[in-house]
């Protein structure tokens, strides 16, 4: 067994002791802070980890070390959104308020006017 899951607490589970692998590690702080330790990544869209992982490591076996540092759990609500979903859950939140419906909420929500419960969205084209 890895040395790594000797830091993981014992619990006794169905009476044996067992190590408790649901506890998630964290990064060590002050490699946070060190530029040498991560590799410089600009998301592009409709990418995932898997595929980070890949290009960087070879194998999508390694998409933990893309999570794991950047302090993402759940990919699947926590993972950037493309511009297709992002666009689509913009359409959903702001219909009603807006009064509009489709890409018509897209023009509303970039209006660098607009101050109202809405955080100005950009998109650059």
């Amino acid at each position: 067994m890895s040395k790594y899951f000797d830091n993981f607490p014992t619990i006794t589970y169905g009476g044996v002791e067992v190590r408790d692998i649901t506890r998630r590690k964290k990064f060590l702080q002050n490699n946070l802070n060190n530029p040498f330790v991560f590799l410089p990544y600009t998301i592009k869209d409709n990418y995932r980890p898997e595929d980070i992982a890949y290009y960087y490591y070879g194998s999508v076996d390694y998409t933990w070390l893309v999570l794991l540092p950047n302090n993402i759990v759940d990919p699947y609500t926590q993972w950037p959104l493309s511009d297709d979903n992002f666009d689509k859950m913009l359409m959903t939140k702001y219909a009603e308020k807006s009064g509009t419906t489709g890409y018509g909420v897209i023009d509303w929500a970039q209006d660098e006017t607009r101050t109202d419960n809405i955080v100005y969205y950009y998109k650059e084209v």
